[in-house]
């Protein structure tokens, strides 16, 4: 990995010049001055993040003028990336971004609908992956995205819950993104098609040199962590969550990415583009200043797309972001408004009504048949990845820096099964529970039987 004086540098130079030279509004300007800064408080698990400020000056007119931008550049050795699997998922992302998204705006153009495309995610200036020789002789990804937060775009201030406003926003939105995705494959099915074969598979199941990847190491801990507690609690582990959970342990504990790649499998017509990721923590929104409330908001960190189900998206958000009581008062409501904003996208995209035979597989009591049977996607995640957003900053410090050290060791097993303790846990059961009372886990209970 390159010093960050090194990235500084290349950013500051052969990127910016790069900026200016292939969007069209810079053109009739010149640089006054590019200037980088280092954000750590941005910063993921995997990528390094700068804000950038480019000021140019009309040639004609003297006219100074800045734009404020984000630039996304991966962490890392080049054995931490292997082991990451970095390389996919920042390469991914910069496709989509580089790549799909644009594909989709231009299969909506002449189209009469009221999806603004360009509201999903802040614009791109530059994307690339491949060797950058001012920072390295190993492959690099370079994303620039508009920095929004001038506009008033942040994240929510929750870490972990959102509230209902926050939750139809997102919705929305994701709804919108599957919904193009269903039109095209209705419309240009082999262009959808020739996009998901551009997405490098982002298999869940550690198959290389080293056997267990990022995955594996997770979602046993999951798993594991889950049991654990449930193991102690024979007041609430009972009933037909405990002989779903039970097949559960004995077919997936050591080995929960085969149930993952299950779930990835392609499944005709509903696989999409996914976002992969889609959670409170890759978005941003602008808030109302009298209000308060959320009223726009735009995706970011595609690095897990995937092509599968769209109920990795939603499962996934739904319940890494409500609250049990949300989910107890508002769960149907929820599902509704994504389903009712897919179908209607659908219709506009298509320009029919809900009677057409293309929809058929979209209608309400089929899509959610598909999505009860890939629901348990978002138990995974909810039980890896729940203590971490949960947990105190400090205990989250650590897990950080023993992912980036050594996943494998016995220390990161060891707070990743503690961290957040058991307060944390009791929400991870709320959500299991929540999955079996509303028959998301009964398919277990059939693979017992086989």
């Amino acid at each position: 990995m390159a010093s960050v004086e090194k990235q500084k540098d290349y950013i500051e130079g052969e990127l910016t010049r790069l900026i200016l030279s292939t969007n069209d509004e810079f053109s009739g300007y010149t640089l006054v001055e590019s200037k980088a800064t280092t954000s750590p408080q941005l910063d993921g698990f995997m990528a390094i993040i700068f804000k950038l400020a480019i000021t140019v000056q009309c040639e004609k007119t003297l006219e100074k003028k800045t734009f404020y931008m984000i630039v996304k550049l991966m962490k890392g050795s080049n054995d931490f990336r292997k082991r990451t699997m970095s390389y996919t998922q920042f390469g991914n992302e910069v496709y989509i971004y580089g790549k799909v998204i644009p594909a989709f705006r231009k299969f909506l153009e002449g189209k009469k609908t009221s999806i603004e495309w360009d509201k999903w995610v802040p614009k791109v200036y530059h994307s690339y992956y491949g060797v950058v020789p001012a920072l390295s002789e190993i492959p690099e990804t370079v994303l620039v995205l508009e920095n929004i937060t001038p506009l008033g775009f942040r994240n929510p201030t929750s870490r972990l819950e959102l509230d209902i406003d926050h939750l139809f926003l997102m919705l929305k939105l994701i709804a919108q993104y599957h919904a193009v995705n269903y039109a095209m494959r209705i419309l240009d099915e082999k262009q959808l098609n020739s996009l998901a074969e551009g997405i490098v598979p982002l298999v869940f199941e550690g198959k290389g040199e080293d056997g267990e990847n990022l995955f594996d190491i997770m979602h046993k801990i999951g798993l594991a962590r889950l049991f654990e507690f449930l193991d102690r609690r024979p007041d609430i582990y009972k009933g037909i969550m405990k002989e779903e959970l039970e097949v559960l342990r004995e077919n997936y504990l050591n080995c929960p990415t085969k149930m993952l790649d299950r779930l990835r499998e392609e499944d005709y017509p509903y696989s999409i583009i996914l976002h992969g990721d889609y959670n409170r923590n890759n978005v941003l929104f602008r808030y109302d200043d009298a209000t308060k409330r959320p009223v726009d908001v735009r995706m970011i960190d595609f690095q897990e797309v995937r092509y599968a189900t769209p109920a990795i998206d939603l499962s996934f958000f739904l319940f890494m972001n409500t609250s049990a009581s949300v989910r107890d008062s508002y769960w149907e409501e929820l599902f509704q408004e994504y389903h009712s904003t897919l179908f209607l996208s659908l219709m506009e995209i298509l320009g029919c009504d809900e009677t057409d035979k293309r929809l058929k597989p979209f209608m309400f009591y089929p899509f959610h048949k598909h999505f009860a049977r890939h629901a348990i996607y978002g138990v995974f995640i909810t039980a890896h990845f729940l203590p971490w957003m949960d947990c105190s900053e400090e205990e989250c410090e650590h897990l950080t820096y023993h992912f980036e050290t050594d996943m494998k060791s016995q220390e990161f097993w060891d707070l990743s099964m503690m961290a957040g303790g058991d307060k944390t846990n009791e929400k991870i059961t709320s959500v299991v529970k929540h999955a079996s009372d509303n028959g998301y886990l009964r398919f277990l209970l059939e693979e017992k039987t086989k």
